[in-house]
């Protein structure tokens, strides 16, 4: 891999304080939309504790996360120090696959809300055609206007977030008891799918070098973690109080559903300003995912960065056509869900049973 690849120009770096906004930028998908039924179906009204279960693993992840990546290095760097250079980039290869189906994803199921809610006759094509020409402008800009665009992003969540509090004036507090009515088994099932609103935390290890001083990023990587776990708590406590156990899970979007409650003098329809509001956070998740699925391959090739992204964006855009309805992303999202489960909890820890392996044989090997 030639000296130019590895080295990041100064200039797209960015200060350690923005990992808050970066992190918390890739949580903040399509999933907040959604998960409160999935995780209901598996706990039911006590899946809330889930969610702090859930935020508590993660957290551990994060500090790993930190442990396993030294200062200039990512993942590409890792799998070659770990596992050699062709073993280390096929794994590479398949951890780009995972974070461009991701950035699909996000992008499919927003599609699915605005032909549900807003036009059933959109077609599929022409949005995504110009989503695609949106991110790649975004992507080709670099990695310092990706990261902008996150921070722009940021606040719209919190926003909206708390707009849906209003759910608690109309609810039933008495939904939440009596706690613990689940088996502890089914609080620690409610992870997994819990566990796809908190993917990002794997992207770390891409960006990690664009991250001026990544070690003092730490803090701000646990502090997005918690302010993502406020929001999804607030989120499905407001979706548990308004809706009964039945309800929530014949519902696809939740939250939108709460958004319907809400009316102003102005705007009647306030779940239209939301799901509006929402696609500037799509694009952001989906822009940073994108982004760090041209890095891996750039990073494992002799290709272009910008040839990378184009050919990236042309798959993204014909996949569009492939999933055709609702099930279909219901089965993507399930995939995605436990391969994500997988890579946070398991492949993580396991790269860092590894390097501190390696680490003493390496040591050892120097005292002999």
């Amino acid at each position: 891999m030639s000296s130019q690849k590895q080295k990041i120009d100064i200039s797209q770096m960015v200060s350690p304080f923005l990992v808050l906004y970066i992190l918390h930028g890739t949580q903040m998908g399509e999933g907040v939309l959604t998960f409160t039924r999935r995780i209901a179906k598996v706990a039911g009204y006590d899946a809330w504790i889930g969610i702090l279960l859930t935020w508590l693993l993660t957290t551990i992840i994060i500090v790993i996360v930190w442990k396993i990546v030294p200062d200039g290095q990512d993942l590409i760097d890792i799998h070659h120090s770990i596992f050699g250079k062709r073993f280390g980039n096929l794994l590479s290869l398949l951890f780009g696959v995972h974070l461009l189906s991701l950035s699909f994803y996000v992008m499919r199921s927003y599609i699915e809300v605005i032909q549900v809610w807003y036009f059933q006759d959109l077609s599929i094509g022409w949005f995504s055609l110009f989503l695609y020409i949106l991110i790649l402008y975004l992507v080709l800009g670099g990695f310092r206007t990706v990261v902008g665009f996150i921070f722009f992003s940021f606040w719209i969540p919190l926003v909206l977030s708390f707009s849906i509090l209003i759910a608690f004036q109309h609810g039933h507090m008495e939904n939440l008891l009596p706690i613990m009515n689940t088996s502890y088994w089914n609080i620690v099932k409610s992870v997994e799918p819990m566990a796809t609103g908190y993917l990002g935390i794997e992207l770390i290890l891409m960006f990690a070098p664009f991250i001026h001083k990544f070690h003092k990023g730490l803090k701000w990587a646990v502090s997005a973690n918690g302010l993502t776990t406020l929001i999804y708590l607030l989120v499905a406590l407001s979706n548990f109080v308004y809706f009964n156990q039945e309800q929530i899970q014949l519902l696809a979007w939740p939250s939108l559903h709460v958004w319907k409650i809400i009316s102003f003098p102005l705007i009647e329809r306030f779940e239209y300003v939301g799901i509006s509001l929402h696609f500037i956070v799509i694009i952001a998740t989906s822009c940073i995912y994108f982004w760090g699925s041209v890095q891996c391959y750039y990073r494992i090739s002799k290709v272009s960065f910008r040839g990378i992204s184009i050919f990236l964006a042309i798959i993204g855009f014909i996949s569009m056509f492939l999933v055709k309805d609702y099930l279909m992303i219901e089965q993507l999202s399930n995939i995605i869900s436990k391969i994500g489960f997988c890579l946070l909890f398991i492949y993580i820890p396991f790269l860092y049973i590894l390097k501190l392996i390696k680490s003493g044989v390496t040591k050892s090997h120097e005292t002999i």
